[in-house]
């Protein structure tokens, strides 16, 4: 677990540091992580994985060159080390004439720690435990296969940079999902469950499992349909998946300035539909997030789409200096990067449909659980594609017909969200992945929404 201790040692540690720098600007970053995952495949527990490891990385600056180097070693010899290799990559760079400065402090206005006991101290039989209940609950379903994983973590985050910038804080997430194989003749059926939280506490096992093997039984025998145009219900995990390619196709400051964001030139006009709000919030009661970035800027709300209209993206310190009287919203990831600044605590607004009332009002739709190998093909254009996958079904008159074989999605997403028939009441939190970047998403009904192609599952 990430203990309140880490801050004096990693202060003590950036202080070493600064004493023998050479560079006109130092940036050092500290951070730790303490995870550990629970894997399951056939209703059998098959992994447990521990991984408690810290991260340092110094950014040395010397006129507009700049350098870069890690270690996760943080004895004083390393980190000495660490940065001679900073400032002599630095020495030998080229110039950057794009880059302004370091940041500069700036007070934050939240300061919250995400951070749960229960969580970090969340110990591999209490998980072992959990998943031995889905897999009995999943085998008095009749269904006798689960597969899965169950993560919890703890995370810190420690910055400072010779301009005065210092901070550090913790968090802690828990994540679990469960897919389940119904096995009937020589059909399968897939269903999918999923749930993310920073309290291991609110993570409701048993629902996941339920919700997951419902899908998987009612999965059976699932027939193709002709590709085409279709009233589709996402629900919220599936608008997740949809928020993600949105937010790395366009919310960026990066991708505005290379021309490649379907914001460009739309900026102040109405893009979508007037009941759309998708905003970057870290201090929002429903989010997961250190209240700074990467550079050590609070993170600001920036309402990206806001009623419709095309209003901001997001800017870490190098971006903003690209652009006159810009500064940085909070949103830098770890440099040297070549994503640019990111959205990492993205909501959307909710609305007034039940995904109850969203089903019996369609009168023929696909209901689409999640998305899985989604690509972008036109950023400028925001079209992506992808397959649907564990739970589509067929909805008509209201009521669910019968499953689908997965079918294959081309879609331009601003048209998607132009075309919004309704928009949930609830959303739910997920993880992304591979960033400690979390999305809150209701579930949607959107009209004509284009599937190009089918699969034999």
């Amino acid at each position: 677990m990430v203990g309140k201790n880490y801050e004096e040692r990693f202060e003590g540690l950036a202080d070493k540091i600064f004493k023998n720098a050479k560079a006109d600007e130092l940036e050092v970053r500290i951070s730790h992580n303490d995870s550990a995952l629970t894997r399951y495949a056939n209703s059998k527990i098959h992994q447990n994985i521990a991984r408690n490891n810290f991260n340092l990385a110094i950014r040395a600056v010397f006129g507009k060159k700049i350098g870069s180097a890690t270690t996760n070693a943080l004895d004083e010899d390393a980190a000495l080390n660490c940065l001679t290799r900073a400032e002599n990559i630095a020495r030998n760079q080229r110039k950057d004439p794009d880059f302004k400065s370091l940041p500069d402090v700036k007070g934050l206005k939240d300061k919250k720690d995400i951070y749960i006991d229960k969580t970090a101290d969340h110990s591999p039989d209490q998980k072992a435990e959990k998943v031995k209940e889905i897999i009995e609950m999943a085998n008095e379903k009749g269904v006798d296969r689960v597969y899965g994983a169950f993560k919890t973590e703890s995370s810190g985050l420690f910055v400072a940079n010779s301009h005065g910038v210092e901070g550090f804080s913790r968090l802690t997430s828990s994540n679990i999902t469960t897919c389940a194989i119904a096995d009937w003749d020589n059909d399968q059926g897939f269903g999918w469950g999923e749930m993310c939280s920073a309290d291991v506490s609110d993570i409701d096992h048993l629902h996941v499992a339920k919700t997951a093997v419902e899908k998987g039984l009612n999965n059976l025998d699932p027939k193709k349909i002709k590709p085409g145009e279709y009233d589709v219900i996402l629900e919220p995990l599936a608008a997740k998946d949809i928020l993600i390619y949105l937010d790395m196709m366009g919310f960026s400051a990066k991708s505005v300035q290379e021309e490649r964001s379907f914001m460009n030139g739309k900026f102040g006009d109405k893009i979508m539909d007037e009941r759309i709000n998708i905003y970057d919030d870290v201090s929002d009661a429903d989010m997961i997030g250190f209240p700074f970035d990467y550079e050590g800027v609070p993170k600001q709300r920036v309402d990206i789409i806001k009623e419709g209209v095309a209003n901001k993206v997001v800017y870490d310190s190098y971006t903003a200096g690209r652009e006159k009287d810009k500064e940085s919203t909070g949103h830098a990831l770890a440099m040297p990067n070549p994503m640019g600044p990111l959205a990492m605590n993205l909501l959307m607004d909710t609305g007034d449909y039940p995904l109850e009332d969203m089903i019996q009002e369609t009168e023929k739709g696909i209901l689409v659980t999640r998305f899985n190998y989604c690509n972008p093909v036109h950023p400028v254009k925001g079209i992506l594609t992808g397959l649907t996958r564990d739970g589509t079904w067929l909805v008509e008159n209201g009521e669910l017909k019968h499953p689908l074989k997965n079918l294959r999605f081309t879609q331009n997403l601003i048209d998607a969200f132009n075309n919004i028939e309704s928009i949930g009441k609830e959303r739910k939190l997920y993880s992304m992945g591979y960033w400690p970047a979390y999305f809150v998403s209701p579930a949607l009904k959107i009209s004509d929404f284009r599937f190009t192609g089918t699969t034999e599952f």
